[in-house]
């Protein structure tokens, strides 16, 4: 059973004062995810006292499991595998991971979704873009959540974050169907950013004399955008905000410096990223220093592998057996790595997720992150790729190309929901690249 889905679709009336007791309710009693985030909390306790050896095993180990299952269970692996000449039995000890083949998402786009993955009846299906904006579809167990929340609370307590403290949500979400929708489930307040935010302060401020938000979470560029609304033309909500916030958790894109220092400015408080995607094999957070990044190593297994300029960030997955992914090469490209027990102990990210807008017919900022990836366009389905132009503002032509789909199935299969947008659609035999080859999400 997907828990998940089960509470949203049997809790999502209960309010926000009676959801807060509820998720007074610790994660490890929890149904359907307790044993594995109580284990994954205890892997990530009992990693950081390993010693070299252990650590190396405990890598290990995770890595050949997931390898042999891959390799008799489904077919990309065990095709591919026999194509490079390897064999899992080729896996004696540590040092001989780096004989697995590494793949990268064209190579895995080469086979259908169901080549490359095995069926299990409660998982479900997730689109990402990544750097390139290139469309990569893979299937998701539900029972990984408990190893996810596992370690993000870990990143999050570093600043004292309890699940039953309140969070307020910028992400790119269509389904939030008010101004302001409370999640019981993941016990936070999700803002519709694509809302004017005169409407937003409105239901805030009601929001805010019943109850103390304490961190707020999301988008840097959608978190920043909010800033400079509360900084410039509503004081009395950036100090209702300011009164009560611990600090800012700030995901799924980089967190530019002047987005972080206004955000930071602006709302008195501090504000911590982390490197994660969803593909869910790699996750990595300032755990000592802004802007450099450790890998947790029992989150799933991090590697660099040298380019020619810099490093590429290689990972495998250890949970999802429903899409493996290993020695996956994210195509993110990272330097100033610093390894600790022969392992990736952190890095620093020199081009990768970045935050780019487009703006709406009332001048408002909308973050490209939520608007192309926060959503769940059907169009990836059909497009191998996507990107996007504004020519004038209140303006977005899509461009995608794609052997099946027509401009006007693109119109059907584009989620425009809540979108102050005229939107024209272009079906092109090759996608846009700069002068240095790069295909850029937004063309400019």
């Amino acid at each position: 059973m997907n828990i998940a889905l089960f509470l949203k679709e049997n809790l999502k009336n209960i309010p926000p004062d009676i959801g807060v007791i509820i998720n007074k309710l610790p994660y490890g009693l929890r149904p359907g995810i307790g044993k594995v985030y109580t284990r994954s909390k205890q892997d990530i306790h009992n990693f950081d006292n390993f010693n070299t050896n252990q650590k190396q095993d405990f890598i290990f180990q995770k890595v050949k499991n997931i390898v042999n299952y891959s390799y008799n269970n489904i077919k990309f692996y065990n095709t591919y595998y026999k194509e490079k000449k390897f064999n899992p039995s080729l896996l004696k000890k540590f040092e001989d991971i780096k004989r697995i083949p590494i793949i990268n998402k064209a190579i895995l786009n080469s086979y259908t979704i169901d080549e490359r993955s095995k069926y299990f009846k409660n998982s479900y299906k997730v689109n990402t873009g990544g750097t390139s904006g290139t469309p990569f579809s893979l299937n998701i167990l539900p029972d990984s959540m408990g190893h996810e929340w596992a370690h993000m609370h870990t990143i999050w307590s570093k600043f004292e974050y309890k699940p039953s403290d309140l969070k307020l949500v910028f992400g790119g979400r269509s389904n939030v169907k008010n101004t302001i929708d409370y999640d019981v489930v993941r016990n936070h307040y999700a803002i519709n950013i694509y809302a004017d935010y005169i409407e937003v302060s409105k239901v805030l401020k009601k929001i805010l004399k019943r109850q103390s938000i304490k961190y707020l979470h999301g988008y840097p560029s959608s978190i920043y955008d909010f800033a400079t609304y509360c900084r410039d033309y509503d004081e009395e909500l950036k100090l209702a905000i300011s009164n009560k916030l611990n600090g800012v958790f700030l995901g799924s894109e980089y967190p530019h410096s002047h987005f972080r220092n206004v955000i930071e400015k602006t709302f008195n408080t501090k504000s911590i990223s982390w490197y994660g995607h969803t593909e869910r094999a790699v996750l990595a957070y300032e755990r000592n220093e802004k802007f450099v990044y450790e890998p947790f190593q029992t989150y799933g297994f991090t590697e660099a592998i040298k380019n020619e300029k810099d490093y590429d960030l290689v990972s495998t997955s250890y949970y999802n057996y429903a899409s493996p992914l290993i020695r996956y090469n994210t195509q993110d490209k990272i330097n100033d790595l610093h390894y600790k027990d022969e392992l990736l102990d952190s890095f620093k990210i020199s081009r990768g997720r970045e935050g780019e807008f487009v703006i709406d017919k009332n001048r408002k900022k909308i973050s490209l992150t939520g608007l192309i990836f926060g959503r769940h366009h059907k169009l990836f389905d059909y497009a191998k790729f996507i990107q996007l132009k504004q020519p004038v503002q209140g303006k977005i032509i899509i461009f995608f190309v794609s052997e099946n789909a027509s401009t006007e199935m693109a119109k059907e299969l584009f989620d425009a929901k809540n979108l102050n947008l005229d939107i024209e659609f272009k079906k092109v035999k090759e996608p846009y690249r700069t002068k240095s080859g790069k295909i850029n999400l937004l063309i400019k």
